[in-house]
């Protein structure tokens, strides 16, 4: 059963690719077809055979700077604690239906960080430093949607997920001739295998998502492994307008417009990273947005939208930096 028809775009399909200054400093994860559901949480409805999908994303992640004062007691006390600014990340994803059930799809991510900060000691008084901006391209990550057949009359329709990062991304960005701490990286410096579940009802104009998905870290760049990561995803959409041009003028079908709004709530829950096989304490946690979202689509071809993810839960361990917001601005085009 294809319980929503996709419509416009892949959302990037993307997981962390670097260990986070905070736990919430990396890409969220998002899977699915732009259509009269979701924006972040993964549907389960996959594209049809044959079909190709494009999108191109931007995601921001701003957060409240750490004070001197804590990041010059942090170097005191020998704590591994940095400050960032912003996280911005930029995707191109490109999504086939291999049969009308199994969608695979590639996401390639861009990474630029700003305003990285740390404390110092210099002769053994501490100094905040200032960071060069950690640009370069993430790791790609490759995800596969099987959607499990139903002949169930309530519109319910209930998918796998599966896929695997890889290590595509630049884990050698330098600063005056040294690497970079591997928080930093673009890249991660090894691949990791990701599963999950996903679920989606209809009823009457509105859709209801949710999903699960699981992605296990192994040990890359300078000996460090991220902490792996559980995504946890629930929206409604709820289409309010479409309008066709009258046939007497135009016997397209296909040229109308459709507008839906979408709330979510977006879940992320980490472990602590590890480094040097050594835990450490400032990094990980648990992180929900609240995300209101509008999508404009046309022709069922074009897709634009956007949305608001407003923290609601911030369960970080240790000191790390507060999000203030993100937001989500992408475009894409199904055909």
């Amino acid at each position: 059963m294809n319980l929503l028809t996709p419509s416009a775009c892949l959302l990037a399909l993307t997981l962390p690719i670097a260990v986070p200054t905070a736990f919430a400093d990396h890409p969220s994860t998002a899977f699915g077809v732009n259509q009269a559901g979701p924006l972040i949480t993964i549907p389960a409805a996959a594209l049809p055979s044959g079909k190709w999908s494009a999108g191109l994303r931007t995601e921001r992640l701003t957060f409240s700077p750490l004070s001197d004062a804590v990041l010059e007691q942090a170097a005191l006390d020998d704590e591994d604690i940095h400050s960032v600014d912003s996280l911005t990340t930029h995707y191109a994803s490109l999504a086939y239906g291999v049969t009308d059930s199994l969608t695979l799809g590639i996401t390639v991510p861009y990474i630029s960080r700003k305003g990285i900060r740390a404390g110092e000691l210099h002769l053994g008084t501490p100094e905040v430093h200032a960071h060069q901006e950690a640009d370069g391209l993430g790791d790609a990550t490759l995800l596969g949607q099987y959607q499990f057949a139903s002949s169930d009359p309530s519109n319910v329709a209930i998918g796998m997920l599966f896929g695997i990062q890889l290590s595509t991304g630049d884990d050698q960005v330098k600063e005056e001739g040294s690497l970079l701490e591997a928080e930093f990286q673009p890249g991660s410096g090894t691949w990791h295998p990701m599963i999950g579940l996903t679920a989606s009802k209809r009823i009457g104009n509105s859709n209801l998502d949710a999903n699960l998905l699981y992605l296990h870290t192994r040990e890359g760049s300078q000996e460090t492994r991220i902490g792996s990561l559980l995504n946890y995803n629930i929206a409604l959409s709820h289409r309010i307008k479409s309008e066709t041009p009258d046939e007497g003028h135009d016997h397209n079908s296909h040229r109308h417009v459709s507008w839906d709004l979408i709330m979510e709530l977006n879940g992320e829950l980490r472990d602590k990273t590890e480094a040097h096989h050594h835990e450490e304490a400032h990094s990980g946690g648990n992180l929900v947005y609240l995300s209101p979202g509008v999508r404009l689509t046309i022709a069922d071809r074009f897709n634009f939208h956007t949305s608001l993810g407003i923290p609601v839960l911030d369960d970080s361990h240790g000191t790390q930096g507060d999000v203030d917001y993100r937001t989500n601005i992408g475009l894409g085009v199904s055909f």
